[in-house]
């Protein structure tokens, strides 16, 4: 095991202390957002069956497809980092053991994609601090629940801000509005 690995597993067993069955139990569910994206998906759903939200729900599209090529099929089978918890013999894992990659963390990056494009394309402050906020307790919830290194944590979310502005600026430039067209899938 080396050093880096050591530290991270630290930070990971100091955050342990703070465990009681009132946030096991919401960590949990906060993270279960994040599971399989449903959460995001009907959140996609939403922006593109209302008017004032429809060109943030193209972009969402994007970023999602780009996250799911990017974290979840490259990146995790690429460096194919194991676990935090294939470290430590006496953790209670409060979510099923995972069978892919560690790094990045997938649900730090889509969380912080769909935070950067409701950053700058929503018009409501409360959606925008709402998103905000939940996607630091998805993020935190991985290393709470012992799933996720915290550098995991950390690189998924600046994968995830990045695709979210790359994502903007593409639709932005027009390309998204060409890929909407190619697919006839361009109704406002």
């Amino acid at each position: 095991m080396t050093t880096w690995i050591s530290f991270e597993l630290n930070i990971l067993k100091a955050i342990q202390y703070i465990s009681n069955p009132t946030l096991d139990s919401f960590f949990v569910s906060i993270s279960a957002l994040g599971n399989g994206s449903i959460f995001w998906i009907a959140f996609i759903l939403f922006c593109l069956s209302t008017k004032e939200y429809k060109k943030m729900g193209k972009v969402m599209i994007i970023a999602f497809i780009l996250n799911l090529l990017l974290v979840n099929i490259l990146l995790k089978n690429i460096v194919g980092r194991v676990r935090p918890y294939n470290y430590v013999n006496n953790i209670k894992l409060l979510v099923p053991a995972l069978s892919d990659g560690s790094f990045p963390s997938g649900h730090a990056s889509y969380a912080f994609t769909f935070a950067t494009i409701v950053a700058f394309m929503a018009r409501g402050k409360m959606l925008k601090i709402f998103i905000a906020i939940l996607a630091i307790l998805i993020a935190f919830s991985r290393l709470y629940l012992f799933v996720h290194f915290p550098s995991d944590v950390i690189v998924g979310a600046v994968v995830g801000i990045l695709i979210g502005t790359f994502s903007m600026r593409a639709y932005f430039k027009g390309y998204i509005n060409q890929i909407f067209n190619k697919f006839n899938l361009q109704r406002e």
